[in-house]
């Protein structure tokens, strides 16, 4: 998955994977120190636009978000349904969760987008 197609995901642009299933976005508050970094790399926006495009009521039929308290809430969704993509620190990650490429990366490579600061 390339940052451009995250970023049309989150959006909620892109709201099938390419199997056809509709996607569910797992996240914790972009308020959060973490998801503020992200939503800024992957939307364009600040932390209270993001809060603003993902709470959307409209985004129910597209691309649903789940708010959740915390990583291990977010791998357990996740681990239980196939159509979940979510967001944790890399060292919350599960057998219970793919990671997925972003423009070819993992976490750990140089030059990963979503690396922390």
């Amino acid at each position: 998955m390339t940052l451009s197609e995250l970023g049309k995901i989150f959006k909620g642009k892109s709201a099938m994977w390419p199997t056809g299933r509709n996607i569910t976005i797992v996240m914790r508050d972009p308020s959060v120190p973490a998801m503020k970094a992200l939503v800024e790399k992957v939307m364009g926006v600040s932390a209270e636009e993001a809060r603003t495009i993902l709470s959307d009521p409209s985004r129910k039929s597209s691309v649903p978000v789940v708010f959740a308290q915390s990583d291990e809430e977010i791998v357990k969704f996740v681990g239980s349904n196939a159509t979940a993509i979510g967001f944790v620190d890399v060292y919350n990650i599960t057998g219970a969760v793919k990671v997925i490429r972003i423009d070819d990366k993992q976490p750990f490579d140089p030059g990963y987008a979503l690396k922390g600061h």
